[in-house]
């Protein structure tokens, strides 16, 4: 347990001096979330339209629980891939794999570090709208963190897909980035909400952060909710994770 105290202080400490790495686990889903709200226009009107459940929300309101997502997939496909993939190519998973440390070790640490950090990063985004953007406190709390954990499990183990076969940080990053920024479309930071066609919206519920987007969006403002979402989420999570064990490679 010493041992892996010590490496998960490391890493902490690793990703402090990478300032990349802390924007983008932290202050990413915030600036994303305050540009829409204090620079675009027409962002704090009501929404308005046909449907009752966001008639009375503003677009920035739609905007607070896609922030959420945005932390995810920031942590969990690009950060969390690019130290594992960065480890294999100097050696480092091999080297650890003969001394009693064992490469299994600093894996845990990264996973503890980027769960810290994607979670930090949630917080910050939602403090950061309450104080500024004047948001609504979400109306079931416990329903919000466990559909948020759950998203949170299921992202890790797309990027432990991803860190598993990746020969070094580059493509890990390069292959982070392409499906981080396609999963944007799906959790709807381009078009949220009702803005978003009927035919994406519902082909977006069956990706990893369209359904934790959904689901969030409607345990945040108390609308109607199926379990629909949580067992894509699901879904996604245990292939995702059996293959990124199976396919691990240490060198």
């Amino acid at each position: 347990m010493n041992t892996l105290t010590a490496l998960i202080r490391s890493e902490a400490t690793l990703l402090t001096r990478n300032p990349t790495a802390v924007f983008m686990a932290l202050l990413f889903p915030t600036a994303l979330l305050l540009l829409q709200g204090l620079v675009i226009p027409g962002t704090d009107e009501t929404f308005g339209g046909d449907d009752p459940a966001f008639a009375d929300l503003r677009a920035i309101d739609l905007f607070i629980p896609i922030a959420l997502t945005v932390a995810l997939g920031s942590v969990t496909l690009t950060n969390f891939p690019s130290a594992i993939g960065g480890y294999r190519e100097k050696g480092v998973l091999r080297r650890l794999a003969t001394t009693p440390v064992g490469p299994q070790r600093i894996l845990i640490a990264q996973v503890v570090i980027s769960s810290l950090s994607l979670l930090l990063g949630g917080a910050i985004a939602v403090i950061s709208a309450m104080l500024l953007l004047n948001a609504q406190a979400p109306r079931s709390v416990l329903l919000v963190v466990g559909i948020f954990l759950l998203a949170a499990v299921q992202m890790l183990s797309l990027g432990s897909l991803i860190a598993a076969r990746a020969a070094n940080a580059q493509r890990a990053n390069g292959i982070g980035m392409l499906i981080f920024f396609a999963c944007l479309l799906t959790a709807g930071v381009w078009t949220p909400g009702p803005t978003m066609p009927e035919a994406l919206r519902l082909i977006s519920g069956f990706t990893p952060l369209g359904a934790a987007s959904q689901s969030l969006t409607a345990a945040w403002y108390g609308q109607p909710m199926t379990v629909v979402p949580i067992i894509v989420m699901v879904a996604w999570t245990v292939p995702l994770l059996i293959l990124a064990v199976r396919t691990f490679r240490w060198r």
